[in-house]
């Protein structure tokens, strides 16, 4: 019997040299199709070390490692305004997970907030506290990495068109050494840690796809880690719709490739993918590539190459305001 190959997964990755770069990176890869869940950032040192079992001198040494611990982008947006206004606009679930423990912990801090709970100050001023403390220890953890070569982000790829357009939105928002690698779809160290005998979590399910509520208030999938329930749904749905989608591309003898990376290819027009039965979801998926796509032919144009059709990219964003409309 043949040896049954090992599942990969594969993931698009590029160090920054500042936070601002990051961001902007993120910014372009959420606005053109990619979905927060699939972009993971590195650790907390301190983690990475205890988990590695040894150290490291610049964060390029773990690019490619499968077994490195990561944790999930989150906007700001996420956590309010008033923490908000302290980052630079993403904060790692290590610093949301600090919020819970000074709180629960109590302590000198817990003690202070109460205190001042207790002397009717108010929300604003206690959560600007919370706000200080969350900025330092993000603030910390951006500047550990820097100091080890940069800040790490690895964004998932589900196809050849998701790995060209991934890679180059991180090196033009100045990612350096931007590549695509293979890693393993589960890893063993996460295996090991949360589904072994001693696992201790609490299983759930959405839509029929199990998932693990965890002791320290994370979720647990398919060997990842995710910070939120809304990380975990929304991992499973875009599971579902890749499966869906693929699914109708084999019926209707669509090109997947084509469809997500050229879909002026399939389609006459966006009217025509918006009368397809494909999920909402799928199409403004579609949509936002099929966008990504023009505007970079409207880039081209600016320097002399190939025209692009402003119109083509209004019946775009037409279609996607219908696509919210309904």
């Amino acid at each position: 019997m043949a040896e049954q190959e090992t599942p990969t997964v594969r993931e698009a990755v590029g160090v920054f040299q500042s936070e601002c770069a990051l961001q902007a990176a993120v910014d372009d890869l959420l606005s053109h199709g990619f979905d927060r869940s699939e972009l993971s950032l590195l650790a907390p040192l301190s983690s990475v070390q205890k988990e590695l079992g040894h150290g490291f001198a610049s964060v390029t040494e773990l690019e490619d490692d499968a077994v490195v611990p990561t944790t999930a982008y989150i906007s700001t947006d996420t956590i309010g305004d008033a923490e908000g206004g302290v980052f630079g606009g993403f904060i790692y679930v290590g610093a949301l997970a600090t919020l819970s423990a000074v709180v629960a912990s109590g302590g000198a801090i817990g003690a202070a907030i109460i205190a001042a709970a207790a002397g009717g100050i108010g929300g604003g001023a206690i959560g600007g506290v919370l706000a200080k403390i969350i900025g330092q220890h993000h603030a910390d953890y951006v500047e550990d990495q820097l100091e080890r070569g940069g800040l790490l982000l690895w964004v998932r790829t589900w196809n050849a068109a998701d790995e060209r357009h991934a890679t180059d939105i991180l090196a033009r928002h100045c990612g350096s050494d931007v590549h695509v690698h293979d890693l393993p779809a589960t890893h063993a160290v996460l295996e090991e840690r949360y589904n072994g005998a001693e696992f201790a979590g609490e299983l759930q399910a959405y839509r029929g796809v199990p998932y693990s509520f965890l002791p320290s208030g994370e979720y647990y999938i398919a060997g990842e880690v995710l910070p939120t329930e809304r990380d975990v749904k929304a991992r499973i749905d875009r599971d579902i719709d890749r499966e869906m989608l693929r699914s109708e591309a084999k019926a209707q003898n669509w090109d997947v490739e084509a469809l997500l990376g050229n879909p002026a290819s399939i389609f006459p027009s966006p009217a025509g993918l918006l009368a397809t039965e494909l999920p909402l979801s799928i199409q403004r998926d579609i949509l936002k590539r099929w966008a990504y796509g023009e505007k970079q032919l409207e880039i081209a144009s600016d320097d002399g190459m190939k025209p692009a059709s402003g119109d083509r990219l209004q019946e775009i964003n037409l279609a996607l305001e219908r696509l919210q409309a309904r």
